[in-house]
């Protein structure tokens, strides 16, 4: 199936019809021309034929031809491009003929039926070259086939008594058939010409329509290009206009119409699991406070046993991880909703980076991670929001931690340039491939759904990190995977304070 865009489409079709058009109107006008000439030489034949019926004359049992000068010229065309045949209509020996043709020679045996008269016949024949010279010394004379158009009639030659009177025998009129014909080489190659001209002129005049048509077809689909923009553009999850109707050709008014309203119901949707997430969050937010205040006066208890106590801790560690999703649910309602507040301080680069890496150090330990730092110089502050800087510097030091292998590298750089700085973090890849990169920045999104395997993590991470970045902070998030790392670039095109001078 054909999937190509409307104005390809419609290009291809134009094409295609012209070249029909072009083809047919070529074999049109040939036709037409060619007939038109043919028929005037058939007008010609028939003429010459009424002229060369008169030069023959039956005397007894013979044929003979009363020729004069005038009428031998007319009847010997010395270009070579007119020429006949006088035959017996019995047995169809030659009589008399003209000179071009050559002796073993016939014309096509046209004539015969009296209705032959009145249509010219197309054939080949060959005839002696007019010039009489031949391009082999040792041929005499030199011959070549050339198109003829001829036509015939069969007559009775006017006989002329020269008998005595006595003589009463009665001779029987002799019947002559003559086929005069013409050589067309000259008209097959106007023809030619004519088709080779046409067809050009038809191929340049569809160039020039073409180039019309495409400059119409994209003036006319202009609207559907700024249709096009305007879906890309929309920004689903933030914004409550429509598609204006009034920009489109009325043939796109139910398309626009439906986009608008499958726009409206995804809103609605989002907009329910928004309030589903927020008020689920609040829900379970003051309930898991009181289950923590249980849990730590059952620890504090000094009669509680070991096994006793094990378990407390366990159900502790699934309180925090609780905690933890709902606070994440809080802050990405907060993030939907455009409340949460952003102000811009200036933040000491590295020793916030360190201060926030800190509580992830003794996991770190634990699973024997090592850590390189590559850090801008210590006096260099960026300006950003500390609160929310610091959220998406945990959220990445806290996935980094959690799915390194054991014994695996973590590695922590930063670039100044003149108009940006760059933070980037790269640990030994836990199996993810670009594949993967789309469902881990996805809401609820992770690679191993195992929930072992996961504990701690939500899905949602990740999708925070990229709210908070892009549409917060100003700056990018990018995701880089390959054999070995699992690299994570964070962007900011922010001032760079360098002690008390500004680099932008």
């Amino acid at each position: 199936m054909y999937t190509g865009s409307i104005r390809s489409r419609l290009l291809v079709a134009f094409t295609v019809l012209s070249l029909l058009v072009i083809i047919l109107g070529v074999n049109f006008t040939y036709s037409l021309v060619r007939k038109v000439l043919y028929t005037e030489l058939d007008h010609f034949l028939r003429d010459k034929i009424t002229y060369q019926q008169i030069v023959a004359t039956q005397i007894e049992d013979r044929i003979i031809f009363r020729l004069s000068e005038p009428i031998l010229d007319k009847l010997q065309d010395p270009t070579g491009k007119d020429f006949f045949q006088f035959r017996y209509a019995d047995d169809g020996r030659d009589i008399f003929k003209s000179s071009f043709l050559p002796i073993d020679e016939k014309l096509p045996e046209v004539g015969i039926k009296e209705s032959d008269f009145y249509i010219g016949h197309d054939a080949l024949v060959k005839i002696i070259k007019p010039d009489n010279v031949s391009e082999d010394l040792e041929l005499s004379p030199s011959v070549m086939t050339v198109p003829i158009r001829c036509m015939g009639i069969v007559f009775e030659a006017n006989q002329l008594d020269v008998s005595d009177e006595s003589d009463n025998a009665k001779v029987l009129p002799i019947k002559v058939h003559l086929v005069v014909a013409h050589n067309c080489s000259d008209i097959e190659a106007v023809l030619s010409d004519l088709k080779n001209n046409v067809f050009l002129v038809g191929v340049i005049l569809s160039l020039f329509v073409l180039i019309a048509v495409t400059t119409i077809v994209a003036k006319s689909m202009k609207p559907v290009g700024f249709i096009s923009n305007e879906i890309r553009n929309v920004q689903i999850d933030k914004t409550h206009e429509l598609l204006d109707v009034s920009n489109a050709p009325k043939e796109l008014y139910p398309i626009v119409d439906r986009v608008n309203e499958l726009l409206s119901r995804v809103r609605t949707a989002i907009q329910n699991e928004r309030n589903f997430t927020s008020n689920a969050a609040h829900e379970l937010r003051n309930p898991l406070a009181a289950l923590r205040t249980q849990i730590e006066v059952a620890l504090s208890d000094p009669e509680l046993k070991e096994d006793n106590c094990e378990v407390f801790s366990n159900i502790l560690n699934l309180q925090n991880h609780m905690e933890r999703v709902v606070s994440s649910l809080l802050l990405l309602a907060r993030l939907d909703a455009g409340s949460e507040k952003v102000s811009f301080v200036d933040i000491p680069l590295v020793s916030y980076i360190k201060k926030t890496w800190k509580p992830f150090f003794d996991r770190a330990s634990k699973k024997q991670i090592k850590v390189s730092w590559d850090m801008v110089e210590s006096d260099i502050s960026i300006l950003n929001d500390p609160d929310l800087f610091g959220i998406l510097l945990s959220n990445l030091f806290d996935n980094a931690v959690s799915h390194i292998p054991e014994s695996g590298m973590f590695k922590i750089k930063s670039i100044a340039s003149n108009d940006s700085i760059k933070i980037v973090l790269s640990n030994t890849n836990p199996g993810v491939t670009p594949s993967d990169i789309a469902v881990i920045v996805s809401r609820f999104g992770r690679k191993k759904p195992d929930f072992e395997k996961s504990i701690g993590h939500s899905g949602i991470g990740f999708n925070i990190c990229e709210r908070i970045v892009n549409d917060h902070l100003g700056g990018k998030m990018t995701i880089d995977v390959d054999n070995e790392w699992f690299t994570v670039t964070l962007e900011f095109p922010v001032e760079v304070i360098m002690g008390n001078h500004y680099h932008v």
